[in-house]
Order: C-alpha cells, then structure tokens, then sequence
C-alpha cells in the first residue's frame, strides 16, 4: 500500500511543510489526529494541528539509498 507523508500549512508564515509523518491512507482513514504540535521549520512558529489541517502527499519509496551515515 502507498505511503502518505503528511504536511500542514503554517498559520504564521502560511508556508506548507513535512511533518515527518508518514502512513498509509486507511490507517490515515481511521486515525483521530485529534491535536498534534508540530513546529515551522521555516518561521519557528508551534502551531496545534488536526485531521483536517493535513495535506496529503505521496511519499517516496524508501530504499537502501534512504539510509544515513557513512
């Protein structure tokens, strides 16, 4: 099943960003989302955001070439 990365919209800056949350659509279907606090890589502004804030976005597939260090 395809992954979803999940952005919100700052309220400050209005400048949309990742919020590192990745998921499938149907686990996205059931979640509540009810108040989640994510911070404006852009602005440093902490905004509250639910369900409805997020802008779904396909997320590339993960492969080895994903992975950090040396």
């Amino acid at each position: 099943m395809a992954r979803l990365a999940l952005w919100v919209r700052c309220a400050a800056c209005r400048e949309a960003f990742d919020t590192g949350i990745r998921i499938d659509r149907r686990n996205f279907d059931r979640a509540t989302f009810a108040t989640n606090y994510h911070t404006c890589p852009r602005c440093k502004a902490r905004g509250i955001f639910h369900k409805e804030d997020y802008l779904l976005r396909d997320a590339p597939a993960w492969s080895p070439a994903h992975r950090r260090g040396p």
